[in-house]
């Protein structure tokens, strides 16, 4: 059994969507998050958008397998981040990505709190090596910068009024 507080799953969508800012700054719509809650592009998604907007309003707390499966792909997260009791982010992600990670943790499965101590000093030693000298490690990692896109070539804004009557006066007059 996991353990930790248990964190609302309203709670922790709302930490995901803070960490999922698009490039212009905003967060992206319950109807985008529902689209991309699909299997695949062109898929159909695992639910709907109103569905998605009660689970972050808390409204629905209770989400099927399924939903919980899209709601991880939407987020990209750990499906386990979304369950009771998982509340570290960043451990999950490490374990789901990693494949040497698991194997680890496989080898010290019955060396007991001995051997789980012995490989926090190591991981820690490891840390230190690679200059990383703090070794606290948040539970939720910092989300990434967006990055900024290129001006997009395209039709110039509309003018107004004023600004069109005095794009005409300088075009009239030469300047």
């Amino acid at each position: 059994m996991p353990s930790g507080p248990d964190v609302p799953l309203a709670s922790k969508l709302a930490l995901l969507l803070r960490r999922k800012t698009e490039a212009n700054g905003k967060t992206p719509s319950t109807r985008a998050l529902a689209a991309a809650t699909a299997e695949g592009p062109g898929e159909r998604p695992a639910m709907t958008h109103q569905v998605v907007n009660d689970l972050l309003n808390g409204v629905k707390s209770n989400p099927s397998t399924s939903q919980l499966r899209g709601l991880a792909r939407a987020f990209d997260c750990p499906v386990a981040f979304l369950l009771p009791g998982y509340n570290g982010l960043t451990s999950l992600s490490v374990y789901e990505e990693q494949q040497d990670a698991r194997e680890a943790l496989r080898l010290v499965h019955d060396l007991g709190e001995a051997g789980a101590a012995e490989l926090l000093e190591a991981a820690r030693e490891i840390r230190l090596r690679h200059g990383r000298s703090d070794l606290t490690v948040p539970e939720v990692p910092e989300p990434m910068p967006p990055i900024a896109e290129p001006p997009r070539p395209g039709r110039r804004r509309r003018l107004s009024f004023t600004e069109a009557a005095e794009r005409a006066v300088s075009d009239l007059e030469g300047t």
